[in-house]
């Protein structure tokens, strides 16, 4: 069936069918949008069934978007397989630094996240300083990280697909997109049990439960701590020795050798700073020096790599990031020094604030990022308060200059303000689409489609019922499924259909929402929904809906 005013009887249950009918009652006025109780049974993001090991959601709403869950699909192209010996997913187990100080040419990164953490995915954390300025691993031992969890306003969500090799006692390195990450959900092809670990620079691994062997699609929902992405100071003022004083009793802060400690102090002095200094002070006039590196050679180089870099701000990404780990640590500062194949950043411990974020730049003429194509970048909920140059707000990690691989669209929405966008951790922030500001806010039964304002610049996409079930039971399912189209658009994937039942021949009015799903890759949709168990017995028709996104105008299937 493909018209609104399809049918269906409900009826008390396995009992027997009853239908009445419809009385007539005065139309009340007409509401462009109606707030409506979430179809996923409260608050929560997620759409489809609960998260569990085996089992992922359908979607989950994220800023102004919703995001399916992408498909269990083999390997595409030149797409890396992580566990495969010798492919750049490999881990490395320290990292050390080096003179090629000049700009790099063309930077390659393989997305893997939606939403999108470009370019700054964890494949590579190191938390610890050994001799020659080498960056290590403290602990190299790996703890299990348990599977599930419920998910929070204060947690920023995603989707993860990727290819790994598996095979007998092998542990796999996996990225991540945040050092508490955690993993709700899981599915694999070919079905596969899997256990995650991770060290102790939150580093994470999956290995076979059992003796699961080759290449294996791995598709995950993660979440983390939204403040990780949006780093602030900490809300009380702190000299940097109390949080010198606090890491080293948390474990946090590592032991530097003497030679390292005595360069890094003589950097300190230099910079005028001590243990004595405000943290916001001091940490200010550490990001900045260290954003303000440039892509050039060493003059004169002493033999002192750490001092030679330091000294003349010379150096892309991995240099100004590794130094700045160093430094840092020698203040009292947690840091790490984090990189994936295309860029190296850090991540700072602060009091009441835990680890967040902080980029430093780089110098590169071209980033390409493959595997993008249908992804959203990330935004998180605040802009980085912290120093900046010049020079940095110019370069790739800001998506400044040449990139490659991604859409105008999606340059142009991920840099968008905070006041013109969501955040990507917002489900029903303003913004999030039509409607006052709710992420239930449904254009559907009862709305009044000729005072609608539609965005002239969107096109409106034509929602199709193609099969719904006719007759239900109150308080079992209900099959809907269609299609949703667009001018010259066969197929609209990724959008939001929110479906509701409304009492025949009131045109809607009065109707109940009783599911909600999203669009597949080829625009089809099935939404398995519950008749609610206090639903009046009657006929009712089926309305299928969509609120639009930022590509689309609100529709409604007709």
């Amino acid at each position: 069936m493909s018209r609104r005013t399809s049918a269906v009887l409900v009826g008390l249950g396995l009992l027997g069918a009853a239908a009445l009918a419809a009385a007539q009652v005065e139309r009340g006025p007409r509401t462009l949008h109606e707030d409506l109780p979430s179809p996923t049974g409260g608050d929560s993001p997620l759409l489809g069934a609960d998260p569990k090991t085996g089992g992922n959601p359908t979607a989950f709403a994220s800023g102004d978007k919703v995001l399916p869950a992408p498909e269990l699909a083999p390997k595409t192209g030149d797409e890396p397989v992580f566990g495969r010996q010798g492919a750049v997913t490999d881990r490395d187990t320290e990292s050390r630094l080096d003179a090629s100080t000049g700009a790099d040419d063309t930077l390659h990164y393989t997305s893997v996240f939606n939403p999108e953490v470009m370019p700054f995915k964890r494949m590579n954390a190191f938390d610890g300083i050994g001799p020659d300025y080498a960056n290590t691993l403290r602990d190299p031992e790996l703890r299990l990280v348990p599977i599930g969890g419920t998910t929070d306003r204060a947690r920023d969500r995603f989707w993860a697909s990727i290819m790994i090799e598996l095979a007998p006692g092998a542990t796999v390195p996996i990225p991540s997109v945040a050092p508490d990450m955690r993993i709700l959900s899981y599915e694999t092809h070919p079905t596969t049990a899997v256990t995650f670990a991770k060290d102790s620079a939150d580093n994470f691994y999956v290995r076979a439960d059992g003796g699961g062997r080759g290449q294996v699609r791995l598709v995950f929902l993660a979440d983390a701590d939204a403040g990780y992405f949006a780093p602030q100071l900490p809300s009380r003022a702190y000299s940097v020795g109390r949080v010198r004083t606090l890491a080293r009793d948390a474990g946090l802060l590592p032991t530097l050798p003497p030679e390292v400690a005595a360069t890094a102090q003589r950097a300190l002095a230099e910079l005028k700073l001590s243990t004595d200094d405000e943290l916001g002070t001091a940490f200010n006039t550490l990001v900045y020096y260290f954003r303000g590196f440039e892509a050039k050679p060493i003059p004169n180089p002493t033999g002192d790599i750490y001092w030679d870099l330091y000294k003349h701000q010379a150096g892309v990404c991995r240099h100004r990031s590794a130094t700045f780990t160093i430094t840092a640590n020698a203040l009292g500062i947690p840091t790490r020094y984090v990189y994936n194949e295309a860029h190296a950043f850090v991540e700072v411990w602060f009091p009441e604030r835990g680890w967040q974020r902080i980029d430093l730049g780089g110098a590169a003429s071209r980033l390409d990022v493959a595997n993008g194509e249908d992804k959203t970048i990330h935004r998180p909920r605040g802009d980085d308060p912290f120093a900046k140059p010049k020079a940095y707000t110019e370069n790739y990690t800001q998506l400044s200059g040449d990139i490659t691989g991604l859409s105008q669209q999606q340059l142009d929405e991920a840099r968008a303000s905070l006041d013109d966008r969501p955040a990507s951790g917002d489900y029903d922030g303003p913004g999030a689409g039509p409607g006052p500001g709710n992420d239930d806010a449904v254009f559907g039964p009862g709305t009044d489609k000729d005072g609608l304002q539609l965005d002239p610049a969107k096109p409106v996409p034509m929602v199709t019922v193609t099969l719904v079930d006719a007759v239900g039971y109150r308080g079992e399912g209900l099959t809907i499924e269609g299609r949703v189209d667009a001018p010259g658009v066969r197929g609209v994937a990724g959008l939001r259909v929110d479906v509701s039942l409304a009492p025949v021949g009131r045109e809607g009015f009065e109707g109940r929402p009783i599911g909600r799903a999203v669009t597949a890759a080829d625009g089809s949709f099935v939404i398995d929904a519950v008749i609610p168990a206090d639903l009046n017995l009657a006929a009712y028709e089926v309305y299928v809906s969509t609120r639009g996104d930022a590509r689309y105008n609100p529709a409604m299937s007709d």
